[in-house]
């Protein structure tokens, strides 16, 4: 992730008033509601372990057993482990499905999770907050109300952690970008960096950065390839069943010949962006 100027612009356009990249829409985020990319997110690699060691040295010792706050929580893959080392976590997510799901998982009965199904627009919440989270969410919420409204949240010095997973060491990455760029369901895709963007608009000020190290991770042909169908434009739900096989068989023409007994091997790290949203 890349910060923008500091006049508010990227290669000398203004984005302070701009709406969102299309492609991240309502009509597209509203994809994760559907119960075929919650089946899929079981799938996706999880967080390395050193992640949560990085989100809670970002909370000051004294506020330790304070609440965290979670915006797009999904299936709960950062707060079914981070709730082990906090007092208490409100995790929201406006999928009914996605909390259904995290509520099954090991930890999704601890009760130092309350899980709200809500907009993270609209949610109730309960601060102060000692550190707020989001994985892989932030870019599908409304920033002019969402982070504003962080920042009126979180106790004195706490700050919003932007986490997201990266995959290493994949050299079938060009060629399998060029098929999901063929079979992706939303059209108006074009490459973008949440950071950059918020940062333009004067809705966040980075703070610090972290990358975890890299784990290892061993996935059958058949799991890589349904863990893409938890992506945006590949919800099952809205390809035609024609396309979801074309692009699944295509994957696998692609995947098969480079994994080892049948098992791909990658690595994955997450990066870690801290900062404070402006208000």
């Amino acid at each position: 992730m890349r910060g923008g100027n500091d006049d508010g612009t990227i290669g000398g356009i203004t984005l302070m008033d701009q709406p969102k990249p299309a492609h991240l829409g309502p009509q597209y985020a509203v994809q994760f509601e559907d119960a075929a990319v919650v089946a899929a997110y079981a799938h996706r690699p999880g967080y390395p372990a050193e992640t949560f060691e990085i989100l809670t040295a970002l909370i000051p010792d004294v506020q330790l057993e304070s609440a965290v706050l979670e915006l797009g929580c999904g299936t709960g893959d950062l707060t079914r482990p981070l709730a082990e080392r906090v007092g208490r976590i409100d995790a929201i997510d406006i999928s009914t499905a996605m909390i259904a799901r995290a509520r099954t998982l090991p930890g999704g009965d601890d009760r130092r999770i309350r899980w709200i199904i809500e907009a993270a627009e609209r949610a109730q919440l309960d601060p102060p907050y000692a550190l707020a989270v989001a994985g892989e969410s932030l870019h599908w919420m409304d920033w002019p109300v969402v982070l504003p409204r962080i920042a009126a949240v979180l106790a004195r010095g706490a700050v919003l952690a932007i986490v997201e997973r990266r995959e290493l060491e994949n050299p079938w990455w060009p060629d399998l970008l060029a098929i999901i760029q063929r079979y992706s369901t939303n059209r108006d895709f074009r490459p973008y960096d949440t950071i950059v963007e918020i940062e333009a608009r004067g809705l966040f000020e980075v703070l610090g950065r972290l990358t975890t190290l890299a784990v290892p991770v061993r996935q059958t042909v058949h799991d890589y390839t349904e863990s893409l169908h938890s992506r945006n434009g590949f919800s099952r739900d809205r390809m035609t069943p024609k396309a979801a096989a074309e692009f699944d068989a295509t994957c696998r023409s692609l995947l098969v010949p480079v994994a080892a007994s049948g098992m791909l091997r990658f690595s994955v790290a997450a990066e870690v962006v801290w900062g404070t949203p402006e208000s």
